[in-house]
């Protein structure tokens, strides 16, 4: 197999390069099952076998967020690990004899990793800028010149100093750089060193959408809800609103809404998460995609802009869209209920849509008058979470003409005349 291919090739026998570790995952599996003699065994494991078994490798596939058998990981001697996944044998060969994967060998050699700044920005405020950088040098690292590159022109420069050992990281603040439009940048190193093919890494960032106080979350789940965090922060990434990875539950398809209103005018940042990695996308585990919209209203609650639109097609671990409140609003929970009811159709035929928004969690019920005072539609809500509700009345059988709905919801009535043609 690919395994043994390597193992012969660039194994201890061979060129002596790498080493390969099998680590039994499955906590259930015992030394007989390997070795084809246990209860639970599709056969012998290790006759054959050139390399190290470790059994049992304990929790590892769940704290890996594994999802299938094997998975193949690359850790290079800087220590970075990558999942090089189920290749053939030369493929692995290009992926471990890469320079980002060499050895360290030459006495100055920083190199730059990941981009760690900010992603959003918002009209003439200033964006924290920072990056990873890594010492590929085999004498202690002191110092480096590190620049964001717009094109050709430097926007931010930084000298870093320190003594940085051979594979160890440091996160380099570099300073605030303000933008006015969508922008793709460099990050280099512009100081002399031995090899400067590591010495660049990308950024970008994104102009946030401007948008109101006011911000609606919508999310339809699939399959696993208590997978799906998300957060509202701020400039200085204090947390306005959250919800926590293992807060939503319920079954897929089911939808979950949230009105925010913060708390001033300025930057801020809708974050997503999802624990597992693969986002809302449940069709890949035979589920359904669910999506997540947030968006700004006005006093009114009309619509005024869209400030993130998943649809559940990829998969994510974390995204993230900026903002920028321009305008302040009452918010929900000063509106009267009036205020944030509506009902449509209207004038309509046989079914009309009610639309109606609660702060917190309530006790809601509607009846229906004729213009005579008679009951003729009486539905108990129950209690309902705080969020955005949608019910469905049902005139079938009723005769033609003017109606009166009076809505009751946490306390507060509200009632809306209505025509059924």
């Amino acid at each position: 197999g690919v395994f043994e291919e390597l193992n012969e090739q660039y194994g201890p026998e061979g060129t002596d390069e790498l080493r390969i570790f099998y680590l039994e995952s499955d906590d259930t599996t015992t030394d007989a099952d390997l070795n084809g003699t246990g209860t639970a065994t599709q056969g012998d494991w290790v006759t054959g076998t050139s390399y190290t078994i470790v059994d049992n490798a304990g929790s590892i596939f769940e704290e890996y967020s594994n999802a299938y058998y094997p998975t193949i990981y690359t850790v290079c001697p800087n220590r970075i690990l990558t999942e090089s996944g189920q290749v053939d044998a030369s493929t692995h060969y290009s992926i471990f004899s890469a320079n980002d994967c060499a050895a360290a060998s030459l006495p100055n050699d920083p190199a730059l990793l990941s981009y760690t700044g900010g992603t959003t920005a918002c009209p003439g405020e200033p964006v924290n800028m920072s990056v990873d950088m890594m010492n590929l040098g085999i004498t202690n690292l002191q110092y480096a010149t590190i620049d964001v590159m717009v094109g050709a022109n430097s926007v931010l420069s930084y000298d870093w100093s320190g003594d940085l050992d051979t594979y160890g990281i440091a996160s380099v603040d570099l300073g605030t750089a303000s933008f006015d439009s969508d922008t793709d940048f460099t990050i280099e190193i512009t100081s002399s060193d031995d090899n400067d093919a590591n010495n660049s890494s990308e950024g970008a960032v994104e102009l946030a959408t401007e948008g109101t106080s006011l911000i609606h979350v919508e999310i339809m789940v699939d399959n696993w809800p208590q997978e799906i965090g998300w957060s509202i922060t701020d400039d200085m990434g204090n947390v306005v609103e959250e919800v926590a990875e293992g807060e939503i539950a319920g079954a897929e398809g089911d939808e979950f809404d949230w009105w925010v209103s913060v708390p001033a005018t300025g930057c801020y940042t809708f974050n997503i998460s999802d624990a597992y990695g693969d986002g809302i996308n449940g069709t890949i585990w035979g589920s359904i995609d669910g999506f997540c919209t947030v968006k700004s209203y006005n006093d009114d609650i009309v619509y005024v802009s869209t400030i993130y639109d998943y649809n559940g097609s990829y998969s994510y671990e974390t995204e993230s869209a900026g903002m920028s409140v321009t305008s302040m609003t009452v918010g929900v929970e000063e509106q009267t209920l009036s205020d944030v009811t509506r009902v449509f159709p209207n004038p309509f035929v046989d079914q009309t849509n009610m639309q109606f928004t609660t702060s917190e969690a309530a006790e809601a019920s509607l009846v229906v008058y004729n213009l005579v005072g008679e009951q003729v539609i009486n539905d108990n809500l129950g209690t309902l979470p705080a969020g955005e509700h949608n019910h469905v009345l049902d005139f079938n059988g009723v005769t033609a003409g003017i109606y009166l709905v009076t809505l009751n919801a946490g306390g507060q009535t509200t009632t809306m005349r209505v025509t059924l043609k």
